[in-house]
């Protein structure tokens, strides 16, 4: 019994490690996209960084729905959004199991009374 509170202690700390590094990187991705936006605007250099982040953070999650969000990035204007934040976040919530809340919360908000 003891064996099955440890393993699932250290699956816990590893995930909260992989949502650390996951949302770490995706907060640097999407400050590097504000603050090297001349750089970045240019296509090939800004489509090159979109893939190497995109496949970075696939690596790391494995979560194709994020894959898909984050294609929003090959989008010309969208690409000031803070779109692989947001995706991380959507992920680490699903993760978690705190989609229903999350389900519950904006079935409340587009309630209109």
């Amino acid at each position: 019994m003891d064996e099955i509170i440890k393993k699932t202690n250290k699956k816990k700390n590893r995930s909260f490690r992989t949502a650390a590094l996951a949302l770490g990187i995706s907060i640097i991705a999407d400050a590097l996209d504000y603050l090297a936006a001349p750089l970045f605007s240019i296509p090939v250099i800004g489509d090159v960084f979109d893939v190497i982040t995109t496949g970075l953070l696939y690596s790391i999650t494995k979560s194709k729905v994020s894959v898909i969000m984050n294609l929003a990035e090959f989008i010309p204007f969208v690409d000031f959004l803070p779109v692989y934040t947001v995706s991380t976040l959507i992920w680490i919530l699903r993760e978690y199991g705190y989609e229903s809340s999350v389900r519950k919360l904006l079935g409340l908000l587009s309630n209109k009374r």
